[in-house]
């Protein structure tokens, strides 16, 4: 691994309160290392290059970047040799596949080196979406009607109402994947034309009926077989806007929300903090359950500043569980990636492919909510009075992403 900064900074002196975050480039990665940083720990990150959010953050102990040559190390190889380099009581992951390549390692932590990953088991039945969609029906979870895609091309495509939303079941399988995180089908046309992009790996699709509504994410913290504590939010923008992640969030607590993903994960026995997205109209109170991500969630920033600290929870679940303290969570909390919603704001004007239910603003009414969304009631996903550079940093490459795209040059992907 390459060295990117290190700190001149007293490290603890105890194994168990040095952890190595694995923070990628983004804010989700920036939060992580914050929220453990600021409850004492001492706090390395790995990040995917010199740009990482989290390497310049006043809160971090050091920070490396990932070999990405032809003959370097596997990355669950690179971080495993760094954490007994460091001598660390622990490694946090963010990214799914990172937690895929590292559970099938652990016993090469473990342990010496904790991993707060969830088990193998649990993993891949969290992963799978075609298996959750099941185990909804079988617990009452409300979920929508859908199959794998290739049942449904053998059954007939008149099996389920369009329109339609299509998405990878297993996103760690070697069957292949979606080019599309989601993807929309109003009419047998459109559906055949996704049929044919996915056509070497119609198996690790599925085909779900859409349902009208925001996407509301409850995260959680499971620990000793039951919550611990939940931190719920629902993405108002998107980026891109049909099946993006979330760029613009505000916090929220629905009970009979929280109360069915809590059910599920109990099912999964899982341990640790997990993610579980539903659809929710507001309008009528109904909701679907959509997938769970086995990991930190994208709204990280939203938990954290909302009163959630699920990154130095989950670690005093390990190593301290005596002093855990639930806290106070706030609702109406709205947060947002500045670079994420100029792109919402662009893509708005453009007039990209919206989700089948709602609706385009004219140009002058995305610049305006644009705009109202800049003002103080809206916390930036990056930027801390405490901890400036980091924000900055994200500025810069967002400016370096769009001037490189005006210039018709491939734009390199940091977030």
């Amino acid at each position: 691994m390459q060295l990117v900064r290190k700190i001149k900074r007293k490290p603890s002196t105890e194994r168990r309160r040095k952890v190595l975050a694995l923070c990628g480039d983004s804010q989700v990665g920036l939060w992580m290392l914050r929220s453990l940083a600021q409850n004492g720990l001492t706090v390395y990150a790995v990040c995917k290059s010199s740009e990482g959010q989290a390497a310049h953050s006043r809160y971090c102990s050091g920070a490396w970047a990932l070999d990405q040559g032809d003959d370097a190390a596997t990355p669950a190889e690179q971080v495993v040799r760094l954490a007994k380099e460091l001598e660390v009581g622990s490694v946090m992951p963010i990214s799914e596949a990172f937690h895929a390549s590292l559970i099938q390692i652990r016993d090469q932590l473990e342990p010496e080196i904790h991993l707060f990953s969830p088990s193998a088991e649990s993993f891949e039945k969290a992963t799978d979406k075609e298996y959750l969609h099941n185990l909804c029906l079988e617990l009452g979870v409300p979920v929508a009607k859908g199959m794998r895609l290739d049942k449904l091309i053998a059954s007939g495509h008149d099996t389920l109402k369009f329109p339609l939303v299509l998405r990878t079941c297993r996103q760690n399988s070697d069957e292949g994947q979606a080019p599309w995180k989601a993807a929309y089908a109003r009419d047998a046309a459109e559906l055949q034309r996704l049929c044919d992009e996915v056509r070497d790996c119609p198996q690790n699709v599925i085909v779900q009926e859409y349902h009208s509504g925001v996407e509301d994410h409850v995260h959680m913290l499971m620990h000793r077989g039951d919550l611990f504590m939940v931190g719920e939010y629902i993405g108002e923008y998107h980026s891109p806007l049909a099946g993006g992640v979330t760029v613009q969030r505000v916090s929220c607590y629905h009970e009979r929300v929280v109360k069915d993903a809590v059910r599920l994960l109990q099912t999964l026995g899982w341990d640790g903090v997990a993610t579980c997205q539903f659809h929710y109209d507001i309008e009528t109170d109904e909701y679907i359950f959509l997938e769970i991500n086995p990991r930190m969630c994208g709204g990280q920033p939203t938990v954290i500043m909302a009163g959630f600290h699920s990154p130095f929870l989950l670690w005093q679940s390990h190593f301290e569980p005596e002093k855990m303290r639930k806290t106070g969570y706030r609702k109406g909390l709205r947060t947002r990636i500045l670079g994420g919603s100029a792109n919402w704001m662009l893509a708005m004007i453009r007039g990209d492919e919206l989700p089948p239910d709602q609706q385009r603003l004219s140009t002058f009414g995305t610049l305006m909510r644009f705009l109202w969304n800049s003002g103080p009631w809206t916390k930036d996903d990056s930027f801390s009075i405490r901890d400036p550079k980091p924000f900055f940093i994200d500025l810069k490459q967002m400016f370096i992403k769009r001037i490189m795209k005006r210039r018709d040059y491939r734009p390199i992907d940091l977030s």
